[in-house]
């Protein structure tokens, strides 16, 4: 099969336990935090990839999120089950032509792409594993989960689930069986954040907005004017030899803002898409965003969060990651009131005051509101070394049940055996 060539196994060693990962944006953080921190090997295959194959047999009606899973156990399209799953052996007994595959993990537990792989899973007794790439903190995200769940009546079919944090764990709980079988592990991708090194003043030269343009942030009109405010100060200043960068959460939002703001912002604005934000924060005086998880990443830099907090922006608590009323949170960042706030919280930074920060307890009490961080239980210290466990777990659940069928189908083949010998 042409698909399994695709997997990535560069980084395999032969030996090791093996997970097939499907990899999607923001996933692949993990795993590469996974490859430099577990003895697994880590193998990959896009699931854009995996995606174009199985469109030729589903109908674009039927490629629904949640719901396709119930749809499959339904007339309505019960007949793509028996092509899904055939699909999905195939590819599997073809990926282990190169190496066995002890696990698959994919990035949500309800694409409807990846029900081959749970189906395939299911016939050949392998795990199918989930870490989760979505983390449910904005308080109205867990009930609306619930609904979502209810309304598709998906229930999960693989092994298990690993999470971020309790509130995701939450959100999902309704979909499985036992909840023994969601662990909450944190976010490989944050084990290479936990000891960044503090940047010299020297070195922090840069005034970074994360942009917040997508609707999805329900603060379109607020970014505009915030965009409009950092293009301002970002002409303006003439002296202080910054970079005055726009990080871009998807590559289209460049074209976004410049529409904004006219093309001539590119001139005086940097735009980057693929800087990671460990790399930028630290070099970073002012860091501005909202309602992203971004801002709850900057908590384990030193660097001064301001985030928005007028207009849409200052909306519902139930709306909100970062609750503007909350005294834990206003003691690590600043929100800016208006525009003209903003506009002076910005223009200090630039001219090198330091803004407030709080001290590094509160950064991380506020981070570990949102993300597990592993480690004060007693249990494995990094999330890496937690997820390593998850898998690992599930791989030796699978072993064991392919020991007992072996045994019970060699217990049976000597019965028959027997039988014959008396009869004959």
């Amino acid at each position: 099969m042409s698909l399994a060539k695709k997997i990535d196994w560069r980084t395999a060693v032969p030996g090791k336990t093996t997970v097939l990962c499907l990899e999607r944006s923001q996933f692949i953080k993990d795993i590469e935090e996974l490859r430099s921190r577990t003895s697994l090997n880590w193998v990959t295959l896009s699931a854009v990839q995996l995606r174009a194959q199985q469109e030729r047999w589903v109908p674009e009606a039927d490629r629904l999120q949640g719901s396709f899973s119930t749809w499959l156990k339904e007339p309505r399209a019960a007949h793509l089950r028996p092509i899904l799953e055939c699909f999905g052996v195939a590819l599997l007994q073809e990926a282990q032509r190169t190496m066995q595959i002890d696990a698959v993990v994919a990035a949500n537990i309800d694409y409807w792409q990846d029900e081959a792989m749970k189906l395939a899973c299911r016939s050949l007794g392998i795990p199918f594993l989930v870490l989760c790439r979505e983390n449910y903190t904005i308080p109205w995200t867990v009930p609306w989960h619930h609904d979502f769940l209810a309304q598709t009546r998906f229930r999960f079919e693989g092994a298990g689930m690993a999470v971020f944090s309790e509130a995701t764990k939450r959100a999902v709980a309704p979909s499985f069986d036992s909840s023994d079988d969601i662990w909450v592990t944190g976010a490989p991708r944050y084990d290479r954040w936990l000891d960044l090194p503090a940047r010299p003043d020297g070195e922090k030269k840069h005034i970074s907005l994360i942009t917040f343009n997508d609707p999805g942030y329900m603060a379109v009109n607020t970014f505009l004017e915030t965009a409009a405010v950092f293009d301002r100060m970002a002409r303006a200043d003439t002296q202080h030899a910054l970079t005055w960068l726009v990080k871009c959460k998807k590559r289209s939002d460049k074209a976004e803002v410049l529409a904004s703001l006219g093309a001539k912002a590119d001139v005086h604005l940097k735009f980057e898409y693929d800087t990671p934000l460990f790399e930028l924060y630290p070099r970073s005086r002012i860091v501005i965003g909202y309602n992203s998880l971004a801002m709850v990443e900057a908590m384990l830099t030193d660097a001064p969060v301001v985030v928005p907090c007028w207009g849409e922006a200052r909306a519902e608590r139930k709306n909100l990651l970062l609750d503007y009323n909350d005294p834990l949170t206003q003691r690590v960042i600043t929100f800016a009131q208006s525009p003209e706030d903003l506009a002076n919280l910005i223009d200090r930074a630039a001219r090198g005051e330091k803004l407030l920060v709080g001290s590094p307890e509160d950064r991380r009490a506020l981070f570990e509101a949102h993300v597990h961080l592993p480690g004060a239980d007693g249990g494995p210290a990094t999330a890496s070394a937690a997820t390593e466990a998850f898998v690992r777990h599930y791989v030796a659940l699978a072993e064991h049940d392919r020991a007992e069928r072996s045994l019970v189908g060699n217990s049976a083949a000597r019965n028959i055996s027997l039988s014959e010998r008396v009869s004959a």
